[in-house]
């Protein structure tokens, strides 16, 4: 997919919001304990570290700097803000896919794939939708949004969440970005205006300089031998 074909914004006088989504840095489960536990490794904590300092030298500054309330995420989050000066709020309902959710959302897509639900997708784009994972993950960023009416936004989250939004405001590629998934502590970015999205960056690691290679190694895992 052409990143282009995902510009589609109408210029307006309206205020709009810019949105970016940083995927927390490599993590590994522990032994005996959950994903949601999973704390950043060394590697994971150089990668926020250098993201940090990359939107340092950028004078960044967020209106609303937020995370999820999973371990990696408040970790990445955390090592972010003591670069740029700002402490995340902790937020619900955008951290990862829980487990209990993966049976519901793999026969979902598996029917939203028929084509049937193009036309809902569609005339849903940036609006409450019913859909799992997808469904919690924008309802939880509205509500973000409602203590915003514009400025710039960070969020310190998970692959599958980037990947919720970018579906959800996007639907006709939503194939690509479920299967493309974002690297550790990469950087995407969107404009946000009349409840349309303009992708102005995607699954950006060139901040990382020399840790660039290792944003898209293998990070999940059940086991606690691999990161997360």
């Amino acid at each position: 997919m052409n990143q282009a074909s995902a510009l589609r914004t109408p210029v307006s006088q309206s205020p709009s919001l810019e949105l970016y989504l940083i995927r927390h840095g490599n993590a590994k489960k522990l032994r005996g304990e959950t994903y949601v536990t999973a704390p950043l490794t060394e590697l994971g904590r150089a990668q926020a570290e250098a993201t940090g300092i990359y939107l340092k030298q950028q004078g960044l500054y967020f209106d609303g700097y937020y995370c999820s309330e999973l371990k990696r995420a408040i970790e990445t989050a955390t090592i972010i803000g003591e670069c740029i000066g700002q402490t995340a709020t902790v937020r619900q309902r955008i951290h990862e896919m829980e487990y209990r959710e993966f049976p519901v959302t793999i026969l979902a897509e598996l029917f939203a794939r028929t084509g049937l639900l193009d036309s809902y997708f569609e005339k849903h784009a940036g609006k409450v939708i019913r859909y799992p994972t997808v469904g919690r993950v924008t309802k939880g960023l509205l509500e973000i949004y409602a203590q915003h009416s514009c400025g710039r936004i960070c969020l310190v989250v998970h692959g599958g969440v980037i990947s919720s939004i970018l579906a959800w405001y996007f639907p006709r590629e939503r194939r690509h970005w479920w299967r493309d998934t974002v690297g550790n502590c990469s950087i995407t970015r969107l404009q946000i205006q009349n409840e349309r999205a303009t992708l102005l960056e995607f699954d950006s690691v060139a901040h990382l300089g020399a840790l660039a290679s290792t944003a898209h190694q293998r990070n999940y895992t059940f086991s606690s031998d691999e990161g997360v």
